[in-house]
């Protein structure tokens, strides 16, 4: 009797330390958090019409990131080009940039995540994935013509680390590398192959698509905004920043369907850039949050970003993307199925005025003057545009019946090769 006993009760205590482990593994399953951040950059003409050409790399990226041209086997080593083969591509109209996606659980597990670009071209991405270029054929040198892409894909085999493992393997990067930022939040390290280790997953992209807010300008910095979407698009921010002086508006929400106007000048009393980007930036993280990221989510965007967003000269408009779209666009698929998944993507709308237009028109014309009074300053000029020079002299290009202008803008376009970025 003791001897059945003291088996049934061993039987128990098994099934017992069973059960709880089965219980530990649905927590470990069940318990995972995923929140991504990231942008879609676009720019429009005075009208409204959206502009191609905004493939352009603001800054590079460390040299480990994986990259379009290395997978279609365009790169021998250090980033240079094989002799004589290109990696072009044409008809960019949206230019994806550093979603993030961060990973939160309380114990290690492996995770398989799959992104899909409809309309767009994934060209940039760390730790290892399996990309499927574009149409999910097979990825190949050569041109890419963002008419003929329906989509492509991207997909990691990662172990999720215990909390605050593998912290000391992440790869070095130079010193206020804007890289730094996206480890802020305390999120898992992640790692592929075995080897490759990182505080998220990253990846960027190339698009032919138009979002659903339109922007018409009129002299005097006066915005018209459209929303031509089927959802309300929240925390729009119209930002105006003029020869080092910024001023910002904020408007809650623009519904679906619906119009509204917005004059934002520079006026001559406005705040230096520097001191402006203070609240703005606050303004930035309060409506991050308020959509669901994480506070130290929330900054390292903002940081992130600051350059680009709130120094950079021009009229733009920021606004959170609507998840409908957000998931039409770029589905993302986790497996295991997350407890939790928040991904808010900011829209960056660049809007030409008539004014900077006109600035245009006259920095093409003059460029081609014989006189290097004229000349140098109209070249210092479309230097200052950036990487949105292509998008501008398109612009004018398309507009302009000045057959100077027109002579000018494709000298100015002739030596810009659309290739994909290698870094």
């Amino acid at each position: 009797m003791k001897t059945r006993t003291a088996i049934l009760t061993a039987t128990l205590a098994t099934l017992v330390i069973f059960r709880g482990w089965g219980q530990d593994t649905r927590v470990a399953e069940n318990d995972l958090i995923v929140h991504e951040w990231g942008t879609f950059t676009s720019m429009q003409g005075s009208d409204g019409i959206t502009l191609e050409g905004l493939h352009h790399e603001e800054e590079a990226l460390p040299m480990f990131v994986q990259n379009y041209a290395k997978a279609s086997g365009d790169l021998v080593r250090d980033g240079m080009l094989k002799k004589g083969v290109r990696a072009d591509i044409v008809h960019v109209t949206e230019k994806m940039e550093t979603p993030v996606t961060y990973f939160y659980t309380a114990h290690p597990q492996k995770v398989r995540a799959k992104v899909v670009f409809n309309r767009g071209l994934l060209t940039q991405w760390y730790p290892s994935a399996e990309l499927r270029g574009p149409n999910g054929g097979r990825v190949a040198p050569g041109l890419v013509d963002m008419n003929r892409i329906e989509k492509s894909s991207l997909e990691w085999d990662v172990d999720v680390l215990a909390p605050r493992q593998g912290l000391g393997d992440l790869p070095k990067v130079a010193e206020g590398d804007p890289w730094q930022f996206a480890r802020i939040p305390d999120s898992n390290a992640v790692r592929a192959r075995g080897t490759e280790t990182e505080k998220f997953l990253f990846y960027r992209g190339l698009g032919l698509f138009t979002l659903p807010l339109k922007a018409k300008t009129e002299p005097g910095s006066r915005l018209t905004l459209a929303n031509d979407g089927r959802d309300p698009i929240r925390h729009l921010i119209v930002l105006h920043v003029r020869n080092g002086r910024g001023e910002y508006t904020y408007v809650p929400e623009l519904p679906a369907q619906e119009s509204l106007t917005v004059q934002r000048p520079v006026s001559q009393d406005a705040p230096a850039v520097k001191e402006m980007v203070k609240g703005l930036k606050e303004t930035l993280q309060r409506c991050l949050v308020a959509e669901g990221l994480y506070a130290k989510e929330a900054e390292a965007m903002a940081l992130t970003w600051e350059k680009s967003y709130f120094h950079a000269e021009g009229l733009r408009v920021l606004y959170v993307v609507p998840d409908r779209v957000t998931t039409q666009l770029l589905p993302l698929e986790i497996t295991p199925a997350p407890k939790e998944m928040k991904r808010v993507l900011v829209g960056r709308l660049e809007c030409l005025t008539p004014e900077v237009e006109a600035e245009v028109v006259a920095a093409l014309r003059d460029r081609m003057s014989q006189d290097l009074a004229v000349q140098e300053p109209a070249c210092a000029r479309l230097s200052k545009l950036g990487r949105f020079l292509e998008p501008n002299v398109r612009r004018i290009l398309a507009a302009s019946t000045d057959p100077v202008v027109q002579k000018s803008a494709r000298e100015v376009l002739r030596p810009m090769e659309a290739r994909i970025p290698t870094r």
